[in-house]
């Protein structure tokens, strides 16, 4: 009997398993599902037991560019790294010394993980617990159902499509994932992801 899969239409970015920033083991990043409960992500570790809120990420910048009144050159400020970002700001002239208080220009940024080549959730940017290397191609998967999922596509041999309109997770695939010559080492990588 053949090997059929079935196409579950299962949505697999409710979580993601991650490496954790601290002990290096895996975490989890959970949000609520809607597109603005992302910015209430949580990153939780339960073999450290280290936490972080996305919120955290959110850094700011505060800068002064003004020309001095006493002496006419141009002033500046800036700083970075701050949490809670100052209305206005004492600055000093370089030239003559004049000191005055400015209005300052607030802009946001959020603190981005560097991944070297690697996969990283779309949250906090960890890199993804179930990823590795198959012929030289990054093979990962968010979480153990969404790899699980990959497994019962890939061991298929008949592969059913359910939906001819929605973008599936199957059609999202790269394509050496889809390629038969793969099956074995594609098979082979998620035991090994499975066991970790």
């Amino acid at each position: 009997m053949e090997k059929r899969y079935k196409q579950t239409g299962y949505y697999y970015a409710k979580y993601y398993s991650v490496e954790c920033p601290k002990c290096h083991k895996e975490a989890t990043v959970s949000h609520d599902g809607s597109y603005w409960g992302w910015k209430n992500a949580e990153l939780k570790c339960l073999h450290c037991m280290h936490k972080e809120n996305r919120a955290d990420l959110l850094l700011y910048e505060v800068t002064v560019r003004r020309n001095c009144p006493d002496c006419g050159k141009q002033i500046s400020a800036e700083i970075n790294n701050l949490k809670n970002p100052p209305k206005e700001m004492n600055v000093t002239c370089p030239d003559c010394s004049f000191s005055a208080k400015y209005t300052t220009n607030i802009s946001s940024y959020r603190l981005v993980n560097k991944l070297n080549g690697m996969k990283g959730d779309p949250l906090f940017n960890y890199p993804l617990w179930l990823q590795g290397e198959v012929k030289r191609n990054l093979f990962w998967a968010y979480n153990r159902e969404h790899l699980e999922e990959i497994r019962s596509y890939v061991d298929a041999e008949l592969r059913e499509r359910q939906s001819l309109y929605l973008m599936t997770m199957v059609a999202r695939l790269p394509q050496f994932i889809k390629e038969a010559k793969n099956r074995d080492d594609i098979l082979k990588k998620i035991d090994i992801l499975l066991k970790r």
